[in-house]
């Protein structure tokens, strides 16, 4: 039996807010679906498993769901079923009732698994949605109470204790299952989901990540150094995908089948002892003739010191972005400057203006900092995170209505 395990596809997704990422999530569902029929008539794929994070907020737009519906339907017609559960997307962990994957069940593209499973012949699959860490033992106990005696596919979107993830992910500790009591339930294979890494497999458990189906992260981009005038590449754009099952009398063995993915997506870094602005000006141009192509996406990252007898107002973040005239650019300048003596870190744009609107009102370094941890946490959609650190400072819960309202009564 030929399977196929898909997560974190993030239909709805708008990274940077731009409208062309937002399409490029769109088409690289549709472009893993064409993959699928493919294989449907060559190999004789007949199921797909979502592991969560189909969509990417819990109330996708009337767009989104005509992509989904595209999509799915196409599957349906030749014959492929589609599997999916929850993420921590696709609904609240504490209310997980109303969510899109239920819509899209109640139309029969898809089979909702939610504490439930679904039998293929020989092979189980069990279907338990996100839970946050402190809930652990619920999962292990509906896992442990719906497994059969044949062979026993669970599908999580969890981090397991122990897997070795490259990029961090915000709120990875708030979804953590502990390795031990996954290990002891005999489960064939955990097909999971929440790491956005290609191919990602846990040293012990048989687990795999399939991964997003785009970039998600910009330490996923093809990355550059520019250093004595030239560009040297540090890394490849990191791989994306969707994994194959071969599930048989000798268990499931995983493979990968990858991706392209929609545009060129470009880090470059500049360090700078003493920048100049003349001379960060002719670098960038340089970069630009280089690297400036219609529809990709550039991030320069300018760190360094900046020369004596300049502010880090002379690098004009703007006049360095107009060096591009084809593709998306943004510019992040953190640089030094010195001022009686003492470095000081400076970093440019609207950032800077509310640290120091905090500092003057506030008067605490370390109650600004973490302020600031949480704006830029909201501002990539990290509520998860945003929320952990936020209880840090109040003292108190405020995920669960019960505690939230207690703690709003408290402060009054």
């Amino acid at each position: 039996m030929l399977i196929a395990q898909l997560a974190d596809i993030h239909l709805g997704h708008r990274q940077y807010g731009l409208e062309e990422r937002l399409e490029d999530y769109n088409r690289a569902f549709l472009n893993a679906v064409d993959r699928l029929t493919q294989l449907r008539e060559e190999r004789g794929l007949d199921t797909v498993i979502i592991s969560g994070d189909f969509f990417d907020t819990q109330r996708p737009s009337p767009s989104i769901y005509i992509t989904a519906i595209r999509g799915l339907t196409r599957l349906r017609e030749v014959g492929i079923k589609v599997i999916a559960i929850r993420g921590n997307h696709d609904s609240s962990v504490i209310n997980s009732i109303e969510n899109p994957l239920a819509v899209l069940h109640q139309m029969g593209l898809i089979q909702y698994l939610d504490n439930d499973y679904v039998d293929l012949g020989g092979v189980r699959v069990i279907g338990v949605g996100t839970v946050y860490t402190d809930m652990q033992s619920k999962l292990v106990n509906s896992l442990n109470a719906l497994r059969s005696n044949g062979i026993n596919i669970a599908v999580i979107h969890q981090y397991i204790e122990g897997a070795p993830y490259i990029y961090p992910m915000p709120n990875v500790d708030v979804f953590m299952i502990n390795e031990k009591p996954l290990a002891q339930l005999g489960i064939d294979y955990f097909a999971v989901g929440h790491i956005h890494e290609h191919g990602l497999r846990h040293p012990r458990i048989n687990a795999v990540y399939p991964g997003s189906l785009e970039v998600w992260d910009a330490r996923e981009f093809e990355v550059y150094e520019y250093a004595d005038g030239r560009l040297r590449k540090a890394k490849d754009i990191d791989p994306k995908g969707f994994l194959l099952l071969d599930v048989g009398g000798n268990g499931v063995k995983v493979s990968s089948v990858r991706l392209g993915v929609s545009r060129r997506l470009v880090r470059v870094r500049l360090r700078y002892d003493e920048a100049k602005p003349s001379v960060v000006r002719g670098d960038v141009s340089y970069i630009a003739s280089n690297i400036d192509q219609r529809g990709s996406l550039v991030i320069l990252e300018i760190e360094g010191k900046v020369a004596s007898g300049y502010s880090t107002r002379d690098f004009n973040a703007i006049e360095l972005r107009k060096l591009f005239t084809k593709a998306w650019v943004d510019i992040r300048l953190s640089l030094e400057r010195q001022v009686s003596e003492r470095p000081v870190k400076v970093f440019g744009g609207i950032n800077e203006i509310i640290r120091q609107a905090l500092r003057s009102r506030l008067g605490n370094e370390e109650l600004v900092n973490t302020l600031m941890d949480i704006i830029e946490r909201v501002r990539v959609d990290d509520e998860d995170g945003a929320l952990k650190t936020l209880e840090g400072v109040v003292g108190v819960p405020l995920r669960g209505g019960k505690s939230i309202t207690d703690w709003l009564g408290a402060s009054k």
